[in-house]
C-alpha cells in the first residue's frame, strides 16, 4: 500500500499549501479517510454549482 497523496499548491505565486498530505475526499462534518486508487485521475476543481473560471491551472509530475 502507498503512502497518502501530497500537494504542493501555489495561488497567484504565494505558497498556500506545501508538501500537505491529502487524507483523502473532503466529506461534512468527519474526518476523511484514505482509500488507495490508480496513480492517476481526472482533477476536478469544485465550484459549488456557481459560475466559476479558472485559467493557468498547471499539473506536473515530480520526480520522486
Amino acid at each position: 500500500m502507498r503512502d497518502s497523496a501530497r500537494v504542493t499548491v501555489l495561488h497567484n505565486g504565494v505558497l498556500v499549501q506545501d508538501n500537505t498530505i491529502i487524507s483523502g475526499w473532503t466529506v461534512h462534518a468527519k474526518r476523511a479517510r484514505y482509500e488507495p486508487h490508480p496513480d492517476r485521475l481526472p482533477l476536478f476543481l469544485q465550484d459549488h454549482g456557481n459560475p466559476t473560471r479558472y485559467r493557468d491551472v498547471w499539473v506536473r509530475d515530480l520526480q520522486e
